[in-house]
């Protein structure tokens, strides 16, 4: 029976899993105990306040507080202004324009694109329609692919791999 003592305790451990039970009524009942007392509070709190504020408020000192802080200062007029708009225009003007629709989308799709039609522009000006042309480039570009990978490790100390990416774009490249 391979699960037979899968909630299997050890009795080093025993006190902790009963602990629940070793707990004195009174010790379990203090959440309830003070729920119900802060509801009470809060019930009697509300009346009394209730009626402590509309003494402050009849009164001179204040009325005069109330009407100060009732009063519109534009503290969200100058923060919109000179704090929230600054902010938001530098996220444009950084994250959207520089970011996503300069580098992002010259490097991105349009740069790959633009790389793609030039090299497709200056492959069809190589053609010339007979069949013998074809054939020596692809035997050439045979040649220089199994001269490269049966010499790699003659040309591996001198070719960082780290830059070969760069290389092989770098010849691709239309300029």
């Amino acid at each position: 029976n391979f699960r037979a003592n899968s909630p299997f305790v050890l009795p080093k451990n025993e006190i902790l899993a009963e602990s629940e039970f070793a707990a004195p009524t009174i010790i379990e009942l203090i959440p309830i105990l003070f729920s119900t007392l802060g509801a009470f509070v809060a019930y009697n709190v509300s009346i009394v306040a209730d009626q402590f504020q509309r003494a402050f408020e009849t009164s001179t000192f204040g009325n005069r507080l109330y009407c100060f802080f009732n009063k519109r200062w534009f503290f969200d007029q100058v923060l919109n202004d000179f704090l929230v708009r600054s902010f938001l225009r530098f996220g444009y003007e950084v994250s959207f324009e520089a970011l996503d629709k300069g580098a992002i989308e010259i490097l991105g799709p349009y740069g790959i694109s633009y790389t793609f039609r030039q090299l497709a522009k200056r492959m069809s000006q190589l053609q010339s329609g007979f069949v013998y042309h074809y054939a020596f480039a692809m035997l050439l570009g045979l040649t220089l692919f199994v001269t490269f990978f049966c010499m790699w490790d003659f040309l591996s100390p001198w070719v960082d791999n780290r830059l070969s990416f760069i290389l092989i774009v770098s010849s691709l490249s239309p300029e």
